[in-house]
């Protein structure tokens, strides 16, 4: 098996050392790191920008939402993307935005602790017409709200 590649080997390596004491965990050997709540996803990307390096992308998917890959219903978080050109430039830059990720992952899992928090957030946004399964939103709004 080939090495992977240093930008990939050293992101890993910062999210375990800040993600991984929080519960979260990667998914497989990809940028992806799950927070999961059972009804709703935490989830952390690191994202590739089109040369080497990493951004950040933090957010929650809530899981009434019957899709077969990850979504960010809720932005918590953007930032980068940081461009790599050595590894001890980098390796700093890739930790800093493993802890940028450490501290959001926080934010959602206050704001939505419990369904009707879900509901309150809900009312405040405005309708997104076009979203994928509407109903199920409005169903969580009118549920959460009023139980």
């Amino acid at each position: 098996m080939a090495d992977r590649s240093p930008v990939l080997r050293i992101v890993t390596s910062a999210a375990r050392e800040s993600l991984k004491p929080l519960g979260l965990t990667q998914r497989g050997r990809s940028r992806l790191w799950i927070d999961d709540h059972g009804w709703w996803l935490g989830v952390v990307e690191f994202t590739p920008p089109r040369t080497p390096g990493s951004g950040l992308y933090v957010g929650a998917m809530w899981l009434w939402h019957d899709v077969d890959h990850l979504a960010f219903h809720v932005d918590a978080v953007r930032t980068g993307p940081e461009l790599f050109r050595t590894e001890g430039q980098f390796t700093p830059l890739a930790l800093d935005l493993s802890r940028q990720a450490a501290a959001n992952v926080t934010v959602p899992r206050e704001k939505f602790p419990a369904l009707p928090d879900v509901g309150r957030y809900l009312t405040s946004r405005p309708v997104r017409r076009g979203f994928l399964f509407p109903q199920h939103t409005s169903l969580i709004r009118s549920v959460a709200t009023t139980g």
